[in-house]
């Protein structure tokens, strides 16, 4: 298992201790550190730096939570919380603690992170290097449809086989208090075989296979208990 959200949060305040405050953290003071953790890895997330933390409604945090957060990245959320909990107590993070943070929030980004990339436009020559005999009119860069660069976009490479779960396959925050899916439908895009799919309340997990490279689209459809129908397009980009 990895570390609660509260043991980060502990560890985060150890982490202070360095800037000069050496007193624990009192009941309130871990309530803050929670909730400026929810924030902190909301905003990972929206710079697509990925990972499988629990999300919790701010008011609702609960520090026996299990983070989901893989250990590798310990360091970099304890480090990165602890600059944000420093001005609480009119602090200042030293310049140790900063480049410790920076360190291992480099490395979190470089192994998770999904950077952008800008495919080339289609009025830009593919030079005299290319050696494909093509038209004089087919003699460019073409547009390609590629998958959204997010965290809730899956990676799968032609012809392997794996499992896929959490982010969107997830509808515990769309439904309602006491409210079911009670039905389930999916459609499948080119360039990905569905092979299974198993229902666990909330979630899904789907068994998939990567046939064609490109970007591919499964739509999961939900029906509730409360007569509502959700389809939810869960995003794939098959890779060589």
């Amino acid at each position: 298992m990895s570390l609660t959200k509260g043991e980060h949060v502990i560890r985060a305040y150890a982490a202070l201790r360095i800037s000069g405050l050496t007193i624990a953290a009192s009941p309130e003071e871990v309530v803050t550190g929670l909730s400026e953790l929810e924030d902190m890895m909301n905003e990972f997330r929206s710079r697509n730096i990925c990972s499988s933390y629990a999300f919790e409604d701010e008011e609702d945090v609960d520090p026996n939570t299990d983070s989901n957060i893989a250990s590798e990245f310990n360091n970099a959320t304890q480090k990165c919380l602890a600059i944000r909990l420093a001005p609480y107590f009119g602090k200042e993070a030293s310049p140790l603690l900063q480049k410790q943070a920076n360190q291992a929030l480099s490395n979190w980004s470089a192994r998770s992170g999904k950077v952008n990339m800008i495919a080339p436009p289609n009025r830009q020559p593919m030079g005299s290097g290319n050696t494909f005999r093509r038209l004089n009119f087919d003699r460019y860069y073409r547009t390609s449809e590629t998958a959204p660069i997010s965290c809730s976009t899956f990676t799968i490479k032609v012809d392997e086989i794996n499992s896929f779960s959490g982010g969107p396959l997830d509808f515990t925050d769309y439904l309602n208090d006491l409210e079911t899916i009670v039905s389930y439908t999916t459609e499948v895009d080119r360039g990905i075989e569905l092979i299974s799919t198993t229902q666990d309340e909330a979630n899904f997990t789907l068994e998939c296979k990567g046939i064609t490279p490109g970007y591919s689209i499964i739509t999961l459809t939900i029906t509730t208990s409360e007569g509502r129908v959700n389809p939810e397009r869960i995003n794939f980009n098959v890779t060589q």
